[in-house]
């Protein structure tokens, strides 16, 4: 048993001597017996031991190589939506659009533009003098889209893949893969991206994207050009495997298909793309699954899994050499091993020493006898403590009441004190009175439901912050009894501050959405930041909790992101739409569902945004929610949206007060939460609220 020195201790001798003295033979039958029933039971532990640190092992090693790969994959999936939004000041601009549309409808002899004849020679009419003549303006406005937007190249080319304008030389015709490409993004009138290629600058990416007629969408006209984008990639390529996440024998890769196979892109050196044969699995174009699989250096054995990239034809694959990664557990059963056998070796000398002390006929020699296994009981003990000193994972041992009956070496380091001075602690003493209640609270379900328990708690050890995860289980003797708590504790503090890295990502990523927002529409300047402050607040006096409040801000920054798509003819209309542009206005709420569909913001920011226009008597859009049916964060946020925009002036009005504002909300009973819009009106009179408002003025 363990004693307050935290020390394994010997039976007391006399005990011993005192039982009933019984035949030796019999005594060693019943001896070996119990050292045969003991062994038995050590075994099975060990079995059921070993498979739960192998379970847990490959549970952990499949959701760090999940998030390695999922981060990656988000990067990835940012630059390609990246290039998309910078293209649109091509592709969306009427300029370009018309000029496309009119060289479409000389057919496919483009090359008396960029030759330029003179006027009079044959083939060249009025219509091709304009277009020539437009011709140099054109390319001036491409060679300053790319050199802004950090483009090598650029060109528009017409549906026959000839290319009218360009940033480099007009007159080289498209490779074969680029005029395949040019023809599928006509097919699809969709975006599409060319396998990752070597160059003498480096590794480039080509973006082919459809430019429409004026006036007229993907639903509605064939694209008549296409625009033809070459960005430097290598050093994203380079960084692509620097996860803070990556540890020894672990590797991050990119695989592209190709017409020819696959090729893998990352890690990238300059040179020509390596030619791979991947995992067959991979033409299913869905995730690999976590496996052990022939590591790509054709070294041993490997645990990997691929995620796609939505788009190219990009897999990310993520592995582990098995070897290397195995190590720690092979070093975790060993102790379990080493500990089973010690057990059993332990309890075998103290079954021999009861043995020798029953049959000794002189007390002088089972003396002798107890005091050479007592010798050898403490170098077992100490071999024991060796081991544990091994453990990294934090062991701790109370009694029924709470206090520390044994704390391993790990955990004493961590928090800072000697074993020995620990015993006899609590956690209110070790972790503070808030964090002991909860542990207590655990305790108590513990002991209730006989379950084990788990929970995670941010603590601070030595004035520094951590992050634990706790598994309390009961400690039973033979019969069954509850006799004390064990909890085992592992510092997750790396995790979690790697995880709070990629929320700051994804809150940069909702920044950057909403400059383009505030780019798109100048009238929306200021408007996301205006109502993520005023909704806060008004949330807050509401007493909402911190997860609406948090998905309020969020929300609110990404409210507009829809008007992204919308014709800037309809958002900058000075008369009243008909029903028809109104209809098309209504579908920047299904533009924002798509463009936020896909990100874990983890919380209900999808949803707050879908729902922010429909209206409590079901009138609203788009899907005529009413009543309880609308979520809170979406309600605050609609009378929000409703008064920021009309303090605003717009080019069909002047900007109204905060007066008539409020009594317009307030005369709308039917359509918004009048709760809410009582709380906005203590919130805009308040001083704060005034100030505010001046600011955002």
């Amino acid at each position: 048993m363990l004693a307050k020195d935290n020390k394994l201790t010997i039976s007391d001798p006399a005990k011993i001597a005192g039982l009933h003295h019984e035949p030796g033979k019999k005594a060693l039958r019943v001896g070996l017996a119990l050292i045969a029933v003991f062994a038995i039971a050590a075994f099975i532990w060990v079995t059921v031991a070993l498979q739960e640190q192998e379970t847990e092992f490959a549970t952990n090693l499949k959701k760090r190589l999940e998030l390695m790969a999922a981060s990656q994959v988000q990067v990835l999936h940012a630059l390609i939506e990246t290039v998309i939004e910078q293209a649109d000041r091509v592709t969306n601009s009427e300029l370009f659009r018309l000029y496309a549309a009119e060289v479409d409808q000389i057919g496919d002899d483009v090359s008396l533009l960029v030759s330029g004849p003179l006027t009079g020679q044959p083939g060249f009419s009025d219509e091709i003098a304009q277009l020539a003549a437009q011709l140099p303006v054109m390319q001036s406005l491409l060679l300053e889209f790319t050199r802004i937007s950090d483009y090598q190249a650029g060109r528009v080319v017409n549906r026959n893949s000839t290319a009218f304008i360009a940033t480099d030389a007009a007159t080289t015709p498209l490779r074969e893969d680029q005029i395949a490409m040019v023809e599928r993004v006509l097919q699809m009138h969709a975006p599409q991206f060319g396998p990752l290629r070597h160059s003498e600058k480096g590794l480039l990416l080509e973006a082919f994207l459809p430019i429409f007629p004026p006036g007229a969408s993907e639903l509605e006209n064939l694209p008549v050009a296409v625009l033809l984008l070459t960005k430097l990639t290598g050093e994203r390529m380079k960084a692509l495997g620097s996860s803070r996440l990556i540890e020894k024998g672990e590797r991050i890769r990119l695989l592209q298909k190709t017409a020819g196979g696959y090729q893998e892109v990352a890690p990238w050196l300059p040179g020509q793309l390596q030619d791979i044969s991947p995992p067959p699995e991979l033409d299913r174009n869905e995730p690999l699954p976590f496996a052990v699989r022939p590591a790509s250096n054709r070294e041993g054995q490997a645990y990997s899994l691929a995620y796609p990239v939505v788009g190219p034809q990009w897999w990310v694959v993520v592995e582990a050499d098995y070897d290397i990664s195995r190590q720690r557990l092979h070093n975790q059963q060993r102790a379990t091993k080493s500990i089973a056998t010690l057990l059993v070796a332990v309890f075998a000398i103290a079954c021999g020493a009861f043995w020798a002390l029953l049959v000794s006929y002189q007390e002088r020699r089972g003396a002798r006898h107890f005091a050479a296994l007592a010798e050898e009981i403490e170098k077992q003990r100490q071999l024991l403590d060796r081991i544990n000193n091994t453990i990294s994972d934090y062991i701790v041992l109370q009694d029924l009441k709470g206090g520390y009956l044994y704390v391993n070496p790990a955990f004493a380091t961590a928090v800072g004190r000697p074993p020995e001075e620990m015993i006899g602690l609590d956690s209110k003493a070790v972790f503070g009175e808030e964090t002991a209640r909860r542990l207590e609270h655990a305790d108590q379900q513990l002991l209730t439901s006989g379950e084990s328990v788990t929970l995670n708690e941010r603590v601070s050890l030595q004035s520094q912050p951590h992050y634990l995860q706790i598994s309390k289980s009961a400690l039973k003797d033979a019969e069954g009894k509850v006799t004390g708590i064990v909890s085992v504790i592992r510092d997750v503090t790396e995790i979690v501050e790697e995880q709070k890295r990629q929320q700051q990502a994804a809150s940069r990523t909702v920044e950057a959405l909403v400059r383009a927002i505030e780019l798109t529409d100048p009238y929306l300047a200021g408007h996301a930041h205006l109502m993520g402050r005023l909704g806060v607040d008004v949330a807050r006096a509401m007493n909402a909790s911190d997860v609406d409040i948090a998905t309020v801000e969020t929300a609110a920054n990404l409210s507009q992101v829809g008007k992204l798509f919308v014709d800037r003819e309809l958002l900058f209309k000075a008369e009243t739409l008909t029903l028809e542009e109104k209809a098309k206005m209504e579908q920047h709420v299904e533009h924002a569902a798509k463009v936020l569909e896909g990100i874990d913001f983890g919380l209900p920011v999808y949803q707050a945004v879908c729902q922010m226009h429909e209206t409590l008597d079901g009138k609203g859009y788009p899907k005529g929610l009413q009543g309880d049916e609308i979520a809170l964060p979406a309600r605050i946020l609609a009378i929000v949206n409703s008064f920021c925009a009309m303090m605003e002036p717009r080019s069909y009005r002047s900007a109204r007060s905060v007066g008539e504002i409020l009594a317009i909300l307030e005369s709308a009973d039917g359509a918004y939460d009048q709760g809410i819009v009582a709380v906005l009106k203590k919130v805009v009179n308040s001083a704060a609220g005034e100030k505010l408002l001046a600011r955002g003025s």
